[in-house]
């Protein structure tokens, strides 16, 4: 399905990368300085970045079938990376049967897609 990767979780991942490229070479206060932010969004930033995770993620059938649905970067784990590429790629997975469909990665790491749609459901009521 993807090419590019899906970015899950992350305002602006680009902005988070120069951030922290930039704190490598410099102290929080002059990338905050540099980048007219606090030094709690640069230690944030930093954070995210070094907290994520590429995920290759799979569509998967109880009978073995297995398509290939993209490759997710998320800071927030594996339930995250599901939740994005379900948001990214909706059209194509409302069309699927809830029955025997499964979001896996390569560790094994699995979701169901009524669990996904569980958890879309919740985040959109509450905000």
């Amino acid at each position: 399905m993807a090419a590019a990767p899906i970015y899950a979780g992350m305002r602006d991942h680009e902005r988070d990368e120069a951030i922290a490229a930039a704190r490598a070479a410099g102290t929080t206060d002059e990338v905050a300085n540099r980048f007219q932010i606090t030094p709690g969004a640069v230690r944030a930033a930093c954070r995210r970045v070094r907290q994520q995770k590429t995920y290759e993620l799979f569509l998967e059938r109880h009978d073995g079938t297995r398509q290939r649905i993209g490759t997710v970067v998320t800071h927030k784990g594996f339930t995250a990376a599901c939740v994005g590429a379900y948001r990214t790629y909706g059209e194509f997975f409302r069309g699927l049967e809830l029955e025997g469909w499964r979001v896996t990665d390569a560790s094994g790491s699995c979701n169901t897609l009524e669990t996904i749609r569980k958890i879309i459901s919740r985040t959109d009521t509450n905000g």
